[in-house]
């Protein structure tokens, strides 16, 4: 398996990939985890030499090189121990690393045999000695990816402007979209409570699901703001506690909602006669007071949009 899952931000891409290992019963010894970020390497990947004391013995206070393994070398050996047994490297937040640079030479191994006795083997061989040094079953420094070991990444699409992905490397594995739509399919639905938002006119009740429903739509539609699907957010965006405080909700939804919305969608939207939010609200800082205040701060056309919604007419 070599799949990437895809989709906006809180659809529940790593809980996907949780939920896989947990129904085929991957034990944790077998699954490498990891986070791409800008400062992630090669050599934090597939490991480095690294100096150290010799603490004692004739030798102490001499300082010596060993090779200090990265993840993908580790998951590599496990892999390797018994290729009966399925092991997963898994790659979160891919996107906001720079795979080319990460994967280096290894991108070559990334080819792999779709038929023979050598399905789901590496289809070309790299020369790595210090991966191969400690793995038994390669007599030499050609490594390749044995069928056993899957690799699994995650893309926030909202991530994906951070470093792009070529084209090459794209090809070289699977892509599984996790839609926005909510979990389970017909209900009840998960994370599911009630929210108070304060209109022009008074308070309306509006469940999450509704909610970041409307927003989908509104920040995609071309009726609305006409922004790309990288700009949606998931269900699981806000993991709320059913049996929190309303007040509880209200801070998660200041904390973590709005600003998003302030910076990802509304200060890059293009159209003027359109607004997410109220008209006076100029930063966000009035933003932020105005929701505290328990003073609108939605337009009247994304109420507009919930009244829709809840009629089944959006």
């Amino acid at each position: 398996m070599q799949v990437i899952y895809y989709g906006a931000p809180g659809t529940g891409k790593s809980f996907q990939i949780h939920e896989y290992l947990k129904n085929h019963h991957i034990p944790e010894d077998q699954i490498f985890r990891t986070t791409f970020h800008p400062e992630y390497s090669y050599s934090d990947f597939v490991g480095q030499l690294l100096p150290t004391v010799v603490r004692s013995g004739s030798a102490a206070g001499t300082i010596t090189y060993s090779f200090s393994k990265g993840i993908f070398t580790r998951a590599m050996e496990k892999a390797y121990q018994d290729t009966s047994k399925e092991v997963f490297l898994i790659l979160e937040e891919m996107s906001r690393g720079n795979c080319a640079a990460i994967f280096g030479d290894l991108f070559q191994l990334l080819d792999r045999e779709k038929t023979g006795i050598n399905k789901g083997y590496s289809r070309y061989f790299i020369s790595h000695e210090l991966i191969a040094k400690d793995i038994i079953a390669i007599p030499d420094d050609k490594i390749k990816i044995p069928a056993n070991l899957s690799i699994v990444g995650t893309v926030n699409t909202s991530d994906q402007n951070v470093f792009a992905m070529d084209t090459a490397f794209k090809r070289r594995f699977d892509w599984a979209y996790v839609s926005t739509k909510p979990v389970p399919e017909g209900g009840p639905y998960e994370n599911s409570v009630d929210l108070e938002l304060y209109t022009s006119t008074g308070v309306e009740t509006v469940n999450w699901i509704d909610l970041y429903g409307v927003l989908n739509k509104f920040i995609c539609d071309e009726r609305w703001l006409d922004l790309g699907e990288d700009k949606q957010l998931g269900q699981f965006f806000i993991e709320f506690d059913p049996a929190a405080s309303n007040q509880e909700h209200k801070d998660k939804i200041r904390d973590k909602l709005l600003h998003y919305l302030w910076e990802d969608v509304h200060k890059i939207s293009y159209k003027s006669k359109v607004q997410l939010f109220a008209s006076d609200v100029h930063s966000f800082s009035d933003l932020y007071d105005r929701f505290e205040w328990d003073e609108p701060v939605f337009s009247d056309t994304f109420f507009e949009c919930i009244q829709l919604w809840k009629r089944n007419a959006l």
